[in-house]
């Protein structure tokens, strides 16, 4: 039986979406964006306005990232004949992979120890540091076997759009916007005590304050801005001047 022209047609836009379905699922998976996973906060209620695109993410990266972890029962990922790609939800503590076939998994805080994520040439590195608190999540900026050890905490945090328009002005945000923030853990030498701090010249004090001819030498040299780099200054500053390799 012949097939007239319409027909034919139609077989063959049939067959040239299959080949280019099939085609897609070829492109490297490092490069699919994380909008696959779950956005808490996409089902909220809209405003009466038209919003901007949302600023930053619930996620570390905007697509899947190379890595490696460690869970609970330190079993490794990903394994030699299973490759894996993660990402991070900073808001809800769920590390996420997802394997060549897309099947997508999760793993709850409790359930891992540490995990490393490379994202071009900065690598994320997440552990959990028992005598600190083992609850939940440090990242390690300077580690010292002999001096003072530095972490940080990431939060992140939704703040919905509030912009409002009185007629002759305006004020708010046209944009849902994540924000991170963090607290940092100073450990004192030995590595068995702790003092959470903010970036705050008092706090950083508060916590050294066995330390204050050092941080006033650091002071007189350093502008008194504080910030992550400055803290960090700080603690190199230190262990520098008592606890030299």
């Amino acid at each position: 039986m012949k097939m007239n022209g319409r027909k034919k047609v139609t077989i063959f836009i049939c067959i040239a979406i299959c080949i280019m379905i099939l085609l897609s699922g070829l492109t490297a998976q490092q490069n699919v964006a994380i909008q696959a996973l779950p956005d808490p906060h996409r089902d909220h209620i809209t405003p009466y306005f038209e919003k901007d695109e949302t600023v930053g993410s619930t996620y570390l990266a905007r697509n899947w990232l190379k890595g490696v972890a460690e869970l609970w029962n330190h079993r490794r990922i990903p394994e030699t004949d299973h490759p894996l790609l993660f990402n991070f939800d900073k808001i809800n503590n769920v590390l996420y992979t997802i394997d060549r076939e897309d099947k997508i998994r999760f793993y709850p805080s409790d359930s891992i120890l540490s995990f490393n994520l490379i994202e071009d040439n900065s690598v994320f590195s997440f552990e959990k540091v028992a005598w600190i608190n083992d609850n939940f999540f440090l990242m390690p900026v300077i580690k010292s076997d002999k001096g003072f050890s530095l972490y940080k905490r990431l939060f992140t945090k939704f703040l919905q759009a509030d912009y409002s328009s009185e007629g002759y002005y305006t004020k708010g945000r046209k944009f849902d916007e994540y924000v991170d923030y963090y607290e940092y853990y100073v450990a004192y030498p030995g590595n068995t005590q702790f003092r959470k701090l903010y970036l705050k010249e008092r706090d950083i004090r508060k916590a050294l304050k066995e330390e204050s001819k050092l941080l006033d030498d650091f002071f007189s040299i350093h502008d008194k801005e504080i910030s992550e780099q400055s803290l960090i200054g700080i603690i190199q500053f230190i262990n520098d001047k008592k606890y030299p390799d």
